[in-house]
């Protein structure tokens, strides 16, 4: 999480003891300074949770858009399954009915066999038997129609079952093609509901992640409200009250700090996870700032400071956690943030890579280095393999 200049805002708070009257209205005018760079970061703060809540209600109606179309996608489901059902108990119904035609073609078909058989033997005893009386021959030719009578009777039986077999097995058909492209629609609505679903939790997940970041910005921009606030009332008691400023070197006397530039311990052993300076944000696209150096490293890891100096803040901040701001010789300061404990009190004087306190269970520290109120890239002071 990146600090921003409240943090020197607080250093500053802190180191005002009075001075002479010219130094009043310098100090004034460089609180004015930082009320108006504070106040700068406001609109910044509150540009980003605009920006945020912005990506939230898109995210919010792409998430709804799936929900909707996951709905519909199921219904579809749904009805195709009950259509696929009612399919597949007709497939069985007719299959059923063909088997029944199947098993009464083949009745005909043999009692056909059977009348052309006797129709056969009638003829064949016709032809073979002695000439008798007229009543004989009678009798046979009256065998003999009956039978051709009955045998074609059977054969119209026989096409008529036929036919009928053919039928169902056209129907049957029919059947199962509709059910195959029901399973298919089916199918394909199972897959686009799995793909919406998959979506779906990939924008959920995008949606929270905003929803934390909106909290957030929310919350730090809270923070630099009340700083603000904070300010102004110093400000006015400046004015009121005649205070000076001292706590800063005379101009021209050069700062011991600023020779052990590349020669620093670091705070903190561990990876850097966030570097100093411009970086445009994942999730929204803005370009952000980032005044110092986050560090990944051991949880409850020592935090040491990195030069010898006096701790003017040590406290929590909210939205910022435990954290510690030394200033080193009046013109440079570093802070630690994101501390887990904090073991140095104000006023404490630390000398170098003294313990300052501890890492936090998630492992992150937040460091950076400040001449005045510009940050400095802690990476160009630090020695990187000490890290």
């Amino acid at each position: 999480m990146k600090l921003p200049r409240i943090i020197l805002t607080v250093a500053g708070m802190v180191l005002i003891p009075a001075t002479g009257s010219a130094d009043r209205k310098t100090n004034i005018v460089t609180q004015q300074g930082e009320l108006e760079q504070l106040k700068e970061q406001i609109d910044s703060n509150q540009q980003m949770l605009d920006s945020l809540r912005t990506e939230e209600a898109r995210f919010l109606r792409m998430v709804t858009d799936y929900d909707q179309r996951i709905s519909s996608d199921r219904k579809v489901i749904s009805r195709l399954g009950a259509e696929l059902r009612q399919l597949q108990k007709q497939i069985a119904d007719v299959g059923d009915q063909l088997a029944d035609r199947r098993d009464l073609l083949d009745q005909n078909q043999r009692r056909y066999l059977g009348s052309i058989r006797q129709f056969y033997l009638a003829s064949s005893n016709r032809a073979v038997l002695p000439v008798g009386g007229p009543d004989l021959e009678m009798e046979i030719q009256r065998q003999v129609k009956y039978l051709s009578s009955l045998a074609a009777f059977e054969s119209s039986l026989i096409t008529q079952a036929e036919t009928l077999l053919s039928q169902s097995q056209e129907e049957l058909g029919e059947l199962a093609g509709r059910s195959k492209t029901v399973t298919s629609l089916k199918k394909q609505r199972e897959t686009s509901v799995a793909l919406g679903s998959s979506q779906r939790g990939k924008q959920q997940r995008n949606l929270d992640q905003l929803r934390r970041k909106s909290r957030e910005e929310s919350d730090k921009l809270v923070t630099l409200q009340k700083a603000a606030e904070e300010m102004e009332a110093l400000i006015a008691r400046l004015q009121r009250e005649q205070l000076k400023t001292s706590g800063r070197r005379a101009e021209g006397v050069p700062s011991a700090f600023a020779q052990y530039q590349g020669q620093l311990p670091p705070p903190y052993r561990g990876k850097i996870v966030t570097k100093f300076g411009a970086a445009v944000d994942p999730v929204t696209k803005l370009r952000t700032f980032s005044p110092g150096i986050t560090i990944k490293g051991r949880a409850g890891g020592s935090v040491r400071a990195v030069s010898a100096g006096t701790v003017v803040y040590a406290g929590e901040l909210r939205g910022y956690g435990n954290f510690v701001i030394i200033d080193h010789d009046g013109y440079y300061y570093t802070t630690y943030a994101g501390l887990g404990t904090i073991r140095v009190s104000k006023g404490q004087y630390l000398a170098a890579k003294e313990s300052v306190g501890t890492a936090s269970e998630d492992g992150l520290v937040k460091f950076e280095l400040r001449k005045g109120t510009d940050p400095l890239d802690p990476v160009k002071w630090i020695r990187i393999d000490a890290l």
